[in-house]
């Protein structure tokens, strides 16, 4: 397989990278480990945490058209009240560690539907229960990644102009041997 961009990890930020990609008219595969996409939000229940001003400014567009479609699925679908309904900035959850307090599973059929032009038209492949296996590196650039399919054992290659680490621990640093930021600016500093 030859695409443009892969991007190892479903998270919030692999999502945005995927949508980013997409709209610049990219050949993208993204891989998760899990069976669905989300990270934290879905796979640990953990609302989002932002400033105080995420509501009126600050946030990028698909960021805030998210946060509008998790608030337009419970208007659509939960038996709130009309004063609920109305509330322009809805709290689902009404929880105070943050404005967008919602189920998990809401989060991910947001996000799903949030990606489902380019699922449909197959400029995004979407490959859930695959996990990065090793690398191809040749003189500091990554050429390809081998993922396997954690269901069915099965190996695949992949190959990409470019790669994003989108995994919420870095990790693709060790299989890569690629430098992390924090070590280039330990080394520079020591250097």
């Amino acid at each position: 397989m030859k695409v443009d961009l892969v991007i190892a990890g479903g998270g919030l930020g692999g999502v945005a990278a995927a949508l980013a990609s997409l709209r610049n008219g990219l050949q993208v595969v993204m891989t998760e480990e899990t069976d669905w996409i989300g990270g934290q939000l879905s796979q640990q229940g953990v609302p989002p945490d932002e400033h105080p001003w995420v509501e009126s400014h600050g946030a990028p567009a698909s960021y805030r058209a998210f946060r509008n479609g998790v608030r337009d699925y419970y208007r659509k679908y939960y038996p709130l009240t009309d004063a609920a309904k109305n509330k322009i900035h809805l709290n689902p959850g009404d929880g105070s560690v943050s404005r967008l307090c919602h189920e998990p599973r809401v989060a991910v059929l947001v996000l799903t539907e949030m990606l489902a032009p380019y699922l449909v038209s197959g400029q995004l492949q979407l490959l859930l229960e695959h996990k990065v296996i090793s690398a191809s590196v040749n003189h500091d650039r990554v050429r390809s990644f081998e993922v396997k399919n954690l269901k069915t054992g099965q190996k695949e290659n992949i190959k990409a102009d470019f790669f994003v680490d989108a995994t919420e621990l870095g990790d693709l640093l060790p299989l890569t041997k690629t430098e992390s930021l924090a070590q280039i600016c330990i080394s520079t500093q020591r250097g």
